[in-house]
């Protein structure tokens, strides 16, 4: 590409606490663009590293009504749009609309990278609602919808009328060294707690992870000195009642939450487990249809972890082909612990899955390959000459 094309994309939350969006914001600085990412500034602060040729702009809209929030949002990021913009990128519903007006605006492509999903019959609030009309009015008019799993994409592009197919890029990091997970180990002896295995799930802690489920397995499991791990950010509420559960339980001390840290060091700490967690209950579209779109599976088989997975048709694909972990229904504690027994009870053969893991994440789900035709389609519409026509 000759010279740097400049890309602005808007974000209505943190990207800090998006992988796919650090992600992308990496490799795109890596081959040449400028980025400007709008969000929405929540006072939070994480841990990540930006390139330099990435500002992120963080804008504070914050009152007591949601609407006019997002609204003084829309209206702030209208401000910063920018002339000389090659290309506009919406991330989910929110960022959509302004997006698309600054696209219209300034006569330039569009692109809609659609994360998390919300169906026709989804019971939504109002301001949900006026978002989701906006989304079925104009994802169709985006030059490129991207999408982070397959399934998850057949059903976004019949819902949103798609006039072609969305491009699939699973939620997967970027390569990097395996650490040596020694700061999961570091973490836990600080709480006083020691185990002979670990399975892990690191993430946002709450209703739809299989997490009560998981402990109720507990008392199934094989070894007493096996442990079950979370590190994340969750409702103070819900983990006080996930601590009285396992209290209830006689287990409390195989279990331990970790406090949450910033990306760039979540990977300090998986490698240190031996199995990574990653079931969903059925409660919404992006649960039931999260395989390549969930970053934690694809953060463990970067570690070389087997992996725990809900009994979905295509999770059990998945693992098959590569054999690189087991099924379990994830509504069931005694289907969990007879998954954990295989997976932390025969160390052999979870080494095996693990590196076959790792090897499926360096050939084929690395953000690397899965990038790449994103990489060509953003080279594409951000050097042609474009003048925006509005499609009805």
């Amino acid at each position: 590409m000759n010279g740097q094309a400049r890309i602005q994309a808007c974000f209505y939350n943190d990207p800090d606490c998006y992988p796919p969006i650090i992600n992308s914001s990496r490799l795109l600085a890596r081959y040449g663009f400028v980025l400007d990412i709008l969000c929405r500034d929540n006072e939070e602060r994480w841990e990540v590293s930006y390139p330099s040729t990435v500002r992120v702009h963080r804008i504070d809209t914050r009152t007591q009504n949601s609407w006019l929030e997002y609204f003084g949002f829309v209206v702030r990021v209208l401000g910063r749009g920018r002339d000389g913009t090659s290309l506009f990128v919406g991330h989910d519903g929110h960022g959509l609309l302004p997006a698309r007006l600054l696209a219209t605006r300034y006569r330039r492509p569009l692109v809609y990278h659609c994360h998390d999903f919300r169906l026709m019959e989804d019971r939504l609030k109002s301001g949900g609602r006026i978002v989701r009309a906006f989304e079925r009015r104009f994802a169709r008019t985006a030059d490129l919808v991207i999408v982070p799993d397959a399934e998850r994409g057949a059903v976004i592009a019949g819902e949103l009328c798609l006039q072609q197919a969305p491009l699939v890029v699973a939620n997967a990091p970027i390569t990097g060294p395996v650490a040596s997970g020694e700061a999961l180990h570091s973490a836990l002896v600080i709480r006083e707690r020691q185990f002979d295995r670990i399975l892990f799930r690191q993430g946002r802690i709450g209703v739809g992870h299989a997490i009560e489920s998981t402990l109720r397995s507990i008392p199934y499991w094989a070894n007493q000195n096996w442990g079950f791990v979370l590190m994340g950010f969750g409702e103070p509420s819900y983990l006080e009642k996930l601590s009285a559960e396992a209290r209830a339980l006689g287990i409390e001390r195989q279990f331990a939450v970790l406090p949450p840290v910033g990306y760039d060091q979540v990977a300090q700490f998986t490698p240190g487990a031996h199995a990574g967690h990653a079931l969903y209950e059925p409660i919404h579209v992006n649960h039931v249809y999260s395989t390549t779109a969930s970053n934690k599976m694809m953060e463990h088989m970067a570690a070389g972890l087997p992996l725990l997975v809900s009994d979905t048709p295509s999770m059990r694909a998945l693992v098959h082909k590569h054999n690189c972990g087991l099924t379990a229904d994830e509504s069931s504690p005694e289907s969990i612990a007879a998954a954990v027994n295989t997976l932390l009870g025969d160390p052999d053969r979870a080494r095996c899955m693990g590196a076959a893991a790792r090897q499926a994440f360096a050939q084929e789900f690395c953000y690397e390959r899965q990038f790449a035709p994103m990489l060509d389609a953003f080279r594409r519409l951000s050097t042609r000459q474009y003048r925006r026509i509005l499609r009805r």
